[in-house]
């Protein structure tokens, strides 16, 4: 009597995990249609979310990516979420992203050279494929932005006012196109 008890909780027990992983699939599915999520994506293997990463070489480099996804090809995509007014890539978002992909690419993962954005607007949420930097790129991106904030290099001037308007280093700046002083 008690074996068939026990039979019975263990098929019950069993027959609830299938629900709810297949409750998790549907769940799943349903945000990748909502998503509109890239084929390559959808088909891939999410490896990690939110995962911090570091490096010491080539330069002391580190930071949080967002979503890494194993593909088909056996390669490791980067995935970085973007909230914006409208659907745009910046080149800013491009060098982090490549950040990630020479640190990953360090410690022996097979990187694809592109990364998808997630960015997610007022109209929805759209996925922007884009090539990256790469190492050598990335190293003199990284020595550029640290010989600025050293005082060892000089900034070029902004195309845009609104660079200027938000820009930290006004006071600093000798060459500010779009100031009032003269």
């Amino acid at each position: 009597m008690a074996e068939a008890y026990y039979l019975a909780i263990v098929c019950l027990l069993i027959l609830s995990l299938y629900g709810i992983d297949a409750r998790r699939r549907e769940q799943r599915r349903k945000f990748i249609l909502k998503e509109r999520m890239p084929t390559e994506l959808s088909e891939g293997q999410l490896i990690r979310s939110e995962y911090y990463i570091r490096t010491e070489v080539p330069r002391k480099m580190h930071g949080t990516l967002d979503q890494l996804y194993r593909v088909m090809s056996g390669l490791h995509v980067l995935v970085d979420s973007k909230t914006r007014d409208k659907h745009q890539v910046f080149l800013k978002d491009i060098v982090q992203v490549s950040v990630y992909r020479v640190i990953l690419t360090r410690i022996g993962m097979k990187m694809a050279d592109y990364a998808y954005f997630r960015v997610v607007t007022p109209d929805g949420v759209q996925y922007i494929k884009r090539n990256l930097l790469n190492e050598a790129q990335v190293i003199e991106e990284f020595d550029r932005t640290q010989a600025l904030m050293n005082g060892k290099a000089t900034p070029s001037n902004a195309q845009h006012k609104a660079m200027c308007i938000s820009c930290p280093q006004q006071i600093n700046c000798d060459n500010w196109q779009f100031s009032g002083r003269q």
